[in-house]
């Protein structure tokens, strides 16, 4: 049985993920998830062959920070379906499902970013967040109870740290090594010093943010958050991808200014 649904998709620095989700569902993103998956950004259109055994979606909402080539590899994906609706770019708003946003120019803010506040103030309600997004960089934003977003961190991911070490260095390598406390070894070292500097940059954004909120949540998710939270000494939360849990919540809120919508001639 073909149910209506929604296609979600986020397209990072370096892996698309993706998610149909059931159309009209008030649950919360896992509870209306059909099926999903994720694939590397050179990959997308192979996604074609999975995606077109189903019907066209009722909407499609894309975050996109990866660019407009990349944006481009999308449209072309989505002409397997003559019949799809044009989809809904996100583009940050002053307010939207219940998010204020205090950027000072609020469409620079990046969708993802964005999409992710928007999901960590559906989870957790009227409750202080600190939201932390793990990929190609971590992103560490503070959500107020009154669901403001008051302002964050953006530092290298992981991955991006190992690279930079071997890159612009000579005598590094780039050979895989593993978390320890007390390395003995340069492939250990590396890995174990990148590790510490992302926990140690969450939990002192964490500190420094408990001070007027002390009841804040850590909510961590992203692609690389499995590395990181083993090594966290703060309370927190996991959640798969809390990007797509917020365009759940978008695809669900009234059309209008929330998305840049294309036409389907402008897709060709």
């Amino acid at each position: 049985m073909n149910l209506p649904y929604n296609l979600l998709v986020d397209i990072g620095n370096t892996f698309v993920k993706w998610g149909r989700y059931q159309a009209g569902s008030n649950a919360a993103a896992h509870a209306s998830c059909l099926d999903s998956g994720h694939a590397l950004l050179e990959e997308i259109p192979a996604l074609a062959g999975q995606l077109r055994k189903h019907p066209a979606p009722v909407h499609i909402v894309i975050s996109n920070v990866a660019g407009t080539r990349v944006r481009a590899t999308m449209l072309r994906l989505l002409e397997i379906w003559p019949d799809a609706p044009a989809p809904c770019w996100v583009i940050p708003q002053e307010e939207q499902c219940g998010v204020k946003n205090g950027y000072r120019n609020p469409a620079q803010l990046g969708s993802d970013r964005w999409a992710a506040l928007i999901g960590a103030r559906a989870l957790e309600g009227a409750r202080p967040v600190l939201v932390v997004c793990c990929g190609t960089a971590t992103t560490v934003d503070l959500l107020t109870a009154q669901g403001q977003f008051a302002g964050g961190c953006i530092m290298p991911g992981v991955g991006t740290m190992l690279r930079s070490l071997h890159e612009k260095t000579a005598a590094l390598p780039d050979a895989d090594g593993v978390y320890t406390e007390y390395p003995v070894q340069t492939v250990d070292a590396i890995v174990s010093g990148c590790q510490h500097a992302q926990a140690g940059a969450v939990e002192r954004i964490y500190d420094l943010y408990r001070r007027d909120h002390p009841d804040l949540l850590c909510l961590v998710s992203g692609g690389a958050a499995k590395a990181l939270t083993p090594h966290l000494a703060i309370v927190f939360r996991y959640h798969d991808n809390l990007v797509l849990e917020g365009l759940h919540c978008i695809s669900r809120a009234p059309a209008g200014a929330a998305c840049e919508g294309l036409t389907a001639t402008q897709r060709a």
